[in-house]
């Protein structure tokens, strides 16, 4: 019953972490930190995509579902809860495409409002520093 229960909680955490992978730059733009786990993540997801390398979470979740007497993945989580669903299997590369669409908008995003907010700090910052200039007659 643990094991059960430890394989959805993988699974769920499967999703949030794809989910993360695709929209955490668009996090960034609130949160510029989140940046320093999502940098990471996606380059484990183009390295893992592109030398077809397992997933440490399937791996985990495949282990829990043995232990708790549920049938493992044939292929990866992809293949099972993503592929079919949000695409045609045959477009696997379209698809890449389109989340790498989303991961650099999410990223020059972050980057602008990063700028965009430190001018603004400085702009605060000349301006509560600096005494009044009053013209001398």
């Amino acid at each position: 019953m643990a094991a059960q229960l430890l394989a959805y909680v993988l699974l769920g955490l499967h999703f949030v972490i794809l989910a993360y992978l695709v929209f955490g730059g668009f996090v960034a733009w609130k949160w510029p930190r989140t940046l320093f786990a999502h940098i990471p993540l996606v380059v484990w997801g183009v390295v893992s995509s592109v030398f077809q390398l397992d997933c440490p979470v399937t791996e985990a979740e495949n282990w829990a579902r043995s232990a708790g007497g549920m049938a493992q993945y044939d292929h990866g989580f992809i293949e099972t809860y993503i592929a079919g669903v949000f695409y045609d299997p045959h477009h696997v590369n379209r698809f890449r495409a389109v989340v790498g669409f989303f991961v650099a908008v999410g990223w020059v995003g972050s980057w602008w409002y990063a700028r965009r907010r430190r001018a603004v700090r400085r702009l605060l910052t000349t301006a509560v520093s600096s005494p009044p200039r009053v013209p001398v007659k």
